[in-house]
């Protein structure tokens, strides 16, 4: 059985589901609908039931994907005393957690697993890129002056929301306006790239796309508003060789990989996500995505059962 961590408004596993389960019997967890499903763990294991009364069994299990666990609505106002609401949802992602940490520890995590190496926060990562690709002028900052200069744009290192459910997208900054008092991650904006490259990385094999570059800075919100025109494109063997050699440095199996790219062709990098959004990529399958998704989903499961 293969057991995927996820929610009921994820895509990403409605498209993956028909590959998985043309092979194995899967077991779908949606975190956002927790209270639907019952559960008992204790020494000898762990048993779960969906609403229509499947059971899980840890013993039966041979691969678990942690697609993406989110709670509905993902985030709450917590007032200064905390609530029950808050609590509970914290025991409940705690209890998930062990559940990847166990399959972790059995080698039944497939895929998207934690790095031998440890995390790779962004500063790391930009660190590890720059050996292979140019890498856009950056700078953490808060109580000291920006250093960078000319056209500057301002990031985030998470997603939390600034409030009310708003996040801060990438957009331009004026370096002399920024308040140091706030904690700043800044980066130098390649005003002449000519497209947004994302790649899809599953254990050795690529799958990218490109944008034509516009006025908007962050290309989600192109995504979000159904606007975006991104369109399946190659990369040159040495740009494919330097993904494939820096992702083998990481420690992970899977990740999606933002660059932009200039006029000459060169790739700057940003950023890779280690449980990145895919399918919207390949939403037929026509390059492959989803199979090559499933097949290392069912390469573990059937190490483990056999």
């Amino acid at each position: 059985m293969i057991l995927i961590l996820t929610n009921r408004r994820d895509v990403t596993t409605d498209l993956l589901m028909p590959h998985l389960t043309s092979h194995a019997e899967v077991f779908r967890f949606n975190m956002d609908l927790w209270r639907d499903y019952s559960w008992s763990i204790d020494a000898k294991g762990y048993e779960l039931r969906d609403p229509t009364g499947r059971c899980c069994r840890e013993s039966e299990v041979g691969a678990v994907y942690d697609r993406k666990c989110m709670f509905d609505p993902v985030r709450i106002d917590v007032p200064a005393g905390g609530c029950a609401e808050s609590w509970q949802r914290n025991e409940v992602m705690l209890i998930w957690s062990g559940i990847k940490d166990l399959a972790v520890h059995s080698g039944k995590c497939a895929l998207i697993h934690p790095s031998p190496l440890g995390n790779w926060y962004k500063m790391r990562q930009m660190r590890l890129a720059a050996n292979y690709f140019p890498v856009p002028a950056w700078q953490m900052l808060h109580g000291t002056p920006v250093q960078l200069t000319g056209d500057v744009v301002c990031k985030t290192n998470g997603v939390e929301p600034m409030g009310q459910g708003q996040l801060l997208t990438v957009g331009k900054v004026n370096p002399a306006q920024v308040d140091t008092a706030y904690p700043w991650f800044l980066q130098q904006c390649l005003t002449h790239s000519t497209h947004d490259v994302t790649v899809a990385y599953v254990n050795g094999k690529l799958f990218a796309s490109e944008l034509q570059r516009g006025n908007c800075m962050d290309s989600r919100i192109a995504a979000f508003n159904n606007k975006s025109q991104w369109q399946p494109c190659e990369l040159p063997p040495e740009q494919s060789d330097a993904i494939c050699h820096m992702m083998r440095e990481t420690g992970l199996s899977f990740s999606r990989l933002d660059f932009l790219r200039d006029a000459s062709g060169t790739l700057h990098f940003l950023e890779f996500n280690p449980n990145g959004q895919f399918a919207w990529m390949d939403l037929q399958n026509e390059r492959g995505l989803l199979t090559a998704v499933a097949q290392e989903i069912l390469r573990v499961h059937a190490a483990h059962c056999r």
